[in-house]
């Protein structure tokens, strides 16, 4: 009996023994026997390709390279791709859509202007996806509950990555009031400790952060931030300060991140580079851009060249014509008077006839060159479809404005203020709230106790950029902002530097 019990135990021992060798053979096979690649976008902002940029082409044939060369492949996007030019503005998204899902993306978060169409519109668009879009501090104000599933893990030959989204808290002020429908941004503090947590319970070889928070020292948190205080993330793909980083350092030096152990990536904007994120079997994590030569990928770029040309064709009349290059760049509109902005500011004041203007430079999206402007030129620099509005206010609110605008000296804002009908005269050594120095309209100087009838955006009057200088103000919808300058290009005919008052925002 006992040589019976014997035998059998004995039986089950190796039974046992086999069929654990048998288990760990299987997870062996199961495990990855190479790295992984992260391929990433962000603030494409409607840049397809024919344009200047790398385009999405380039984003497609260099996953399609690396899967041939039996990679393992992800490519994900961190946001701002619907808005950003007249092709996203007149299809309200539904061209990037079409290109995006030609592309072939595992995974995306969403941007702060990917509300510019309203929050029905994006959802609509969403919808319209064929991968999914995730978000974890982005919540139904009625309910409580996401808007999006808060994170994603995707599992390839044998990596098991948990990927999880967060958005700027500044949307809100970033994008028109009431966009935002019955959304709100939850604390992104919260939001990322619990999906780092979350994440390391499912027992994930990667946590990787999709956020559309950028580096910007204007922000309420920057990625690195985040990064320094709440360890776990292996890899942050960062956006929305439209920042170049190259090897987890910004590319040209201007910006020293916090010390953390995430490694943090960006491409820029506007497809002009690829994001590239190798992890080697062993650990090392590189993140690199592809800087190289545009790919063509035939199915893309006929989807692109159709899209071009029925936009093109509706809006390739010329308005105007102008002998000097018009300056909308990002860092010059957003730190200085610039000629393109003032003749911005002009239009809107000649179109409502009030004594002033005044519009934020990140409301100038793009330069002109020398030569023919068209209707896509102008939908180009003012993609946004803002309302023009007027109301009435003090002069001393004339002085908070600029106030605002100025206490953000030295930092690219795009809360920047532009004017027209004003000279304003300040002192960027003083201290915030104190570098005013005078303000004249016309040729008066502004009495504090006096009104002044003033032309803005909508954007503006009711708190964009955080700034509520002006929300509570009775205010009139006279017109939309394109059709403005439209009207004031036309009036020229041809402009010239003669035709820009400069030297209205002194610094003295």
């Amino acid at each position: 009996m006992r040589s019976s019990k014997a035998l059998v135990a004995a039986i089950v021992l190796v039974v046992v023994v086999m069929f654990g060798s048998f288990v760990m053979s299987e997870q062996q096979q199961e495990r990855p026997t190479d790295g992984f690649i992260i391929l990433h976008t962000n603030d494409t902002h409607c840049y397809y390709g024919d344009d200047g940029s790398l385009g999405f082409s380039t984003v497609k044939e260099l996953k399609e390279k690396y899967v041939a060369e039996g990679k393992t492949v992800f490519l994900v996007d961190a946001g701002d791709f619907l808005q950003g030019n007249s092709y996203g503005t007149l299809t309200e998204g539904a061209a990037s859509v079409q290109v995006m899902n030609e592309v072939g993306y595992d995974l995306g978060i969403p941007g702060n202007h990917e509300f510019d169409f309203t929050f029905p519109v994006m959802m609509e668009r969403i919808g319209e996806l064929d991968y999914p879009i995730i978000c974890a501090n982005l919540a139904y104000e009625s309910t409580g509950k996401s808007v999006f599933p808060e994170y994603k893990i995707i599992e390839k030959d044998g990596w098991k990555i948990g990927f999880f989204g967060i958005l700027t808290p500044d949307t809100p002020s970033t994008t028109n009031h009431g966009n935002m429908g019955d959304s709100v941004v939850t604390d992104i503090m919260d939001a990322t400790e619990r999906m780092v947590k979350l994440l390391k319970s499912k027992h994930v070889d990667y946590i990787v952060a999709l956020g559309h928070v950028g580096l910007k020292a204007t922000s309420t948190v920057t990625s690195d931030e985040i990064c320094a205080e709440i360890p776990g993330i292996d890899i942050f793909i960062d956006a929305h300060s439209h920042t170049e980083m190259d090897h987890g350092k910004v590319s040209d030096g201007s910006i020293e991140l916090l010390p953390s152990d995430t490694v943090i990536a960006s491409t820029g904007s506007y497809n002009k580079n690829v994001g590239v994120i190798t992890v080697s079997l062993e650990g090392e994590i590189v993140a690199d851009l592809y800087r190289g030569e545009a790919i063509s990928d035939p199915t893309i770029d006929e989807t692109v060249e159709e899209i071009h040309e029925q936009i093109d064709e509706i809006l390739s009349g010329v308005v105007a014509t102008s002998e000097i290059y018009l300056n909308g760049e990002r860092q010059y509109v957003r730190t200085q008077e610039t000629n393109l902005a003032d003749l911005v500011a002009d239009s809107m004041r000649a179109y409502s006839g009030t004594q002033v203007a005044v519009v934020n430079g990140g409301g100038v999206r793009t330069s002109l060159e020398a030569g023919d402007i068209t209707l896509k030129n102008v939908y180009d620099v003012m993609p946004f479809q803002n309302d023009l509005v007027t109301m009435t206010v003090t002069g001393q609110t004339l002085y908070d404005l600029m106030e605002f605008s100025y206490s953000y000296y030295g930092l690219t804002f795009g809360g920047f203020i532009q004017v027209s009908g004003m000279t304003v005269t300040v002192d960027p050594s003083k201290e915030v709230n104190s570098r005013v120095q005078s303000i004249y309209v016309g040729e008066e100087p502004v009495q504090k106790d006096a009104t002044y009838t003033l032309t803005t955006l909508d954007f503006i009057a009711t708190g964009g950029d955080d700034n509520k200088t002006l929300i509570d103000y009775e205010r009139q919808v006279v017109g939309d902002q394109a059709v403005a300058f439209v009207a004031y290009l036309d009036d020229l005919e041809n402009i010239t530097a003669d035709k820009i008052q400069m030297g209205r925002l002194i610094e003295v």
